[in-house]
């Protein structure tokens, strides 16, 4: 995956929450990401997310691997970077499974939708662009670009 795939939707990662939201606070369940992920970036995603019903909301947490391209900032070439990270974040819904009434959050919240669908795309995005190194290099020894000399100059 590319960090210009990033910058659009690349991916899915589609729960249905709807079981956990019923079950008792406290229960939990654990996903591999490779179960949940949909779309070409699939196989860049490696690790493993738990998600825990936690009163009204479900927090979700995990170690995560994303496989990106990245350019070197001295030598120009393309290479693979692995971007790991542990994510923790609290997923709200858009109602109250119970009263089915509708609730208001912030803008920056991620939100279980009507559906009970919890989608872990936007926050796996997020979390693998903060994560990215301001000056990626593909060897931490690069030499950089080489000079190509000219001959029969005049």
């Amino acid at each position: 995956m590319t960090v210009e795939e990033l910058n659009g939707k690349p991916f899915k990662g589609l729960i249905d929450v709807t079981r956990l939201l019923r079950a008792p606070v406290g229960s939990s369940r654990s996903y591999r990401i490779s179960e949940i992920v949909s779309g070409p970036a699939k196989n860049s995603i490696k690790g493993k997310v738990t998600l825990t019903h936690a009163g009204q909301e479900i927090l979700v947490q995990g170690e995560l691997t994303v496989g990106v391209e990245l350019t070197c900032s001295r030598c120009l070439n393309a290479f693979l970077y692995p971007v790991s990270f542990h994510i923790e974040e609290e997923f709200l819904p858009v109602t109250d499974i119970r009263s089915n009434s509708p609730l208001s959050y912030g803008s920056g919240d991620f939100i279980i939708n009507s559906n009970n669908m919890l989608d872990l795309g936007e926050l796996i995005r997020q979390y693998t662009l903060l994560n990215l190194p301001m000056k990626p290099l593909c060897q931490t020894d690069c030499a950089g670009i080489k000079e190509v000399s000219s001959y029969g100059s005049a």
